[in-house]
């Protein structure tokens, strides 16, 4: 998505978000969650997570294959809220990582990588 795709009417109000956070791949969305302050991902998190619940639902009835550019940015939005959740939800810090590794020096592979 070269351009800004609008989101399906019912989630307008998550639009400010599609710029920032309807990130193409993985290791985007780790790279953003890593190096992004914690403040923007509070914002993130508080904006998305009461709409979760109808943005899975909505999703459900989407094709697997095929997606509607603005269903396929509230796709990657749910991504994102997934990357970000943890850091509130599991975690109660912004990154787990072991002194000795950098988290920059990751390279996500699977669903996603195997599709490019």
């Amino acid at each position: 998505m070269t351009e800004t795709a609008t989101l399906p009417a019912a989630f307008a109000a998550l639009q400010p978000y599609v710029d920032t956070w309807a990130l193409a791949d993985e290791n985007s969305r780790f790279h953003k969650r890593v190096n992004a302050p914690l403040e923007e991902l509070r914002v993130f998190y508080d904006a998305i997570a009461p709409h979760m619940e109808a943005v899975m639902q909505h999703l459900q009835g989407c094709p697997v294959e095929g997606l509607p550019a603005a269903d396929e940015a509230l796709l990657r939005l749910a991504l994102s809220y997934a990357e970000v959740s943890r850091v509130f939800e599991v975690w109660q810090q912004q990154d787990v990582r072991a002194d000795f590794f950098d988290p920059a020096r990751l390279r996500c592979v699977g669903f996603e990588a195997a599709q490019a």
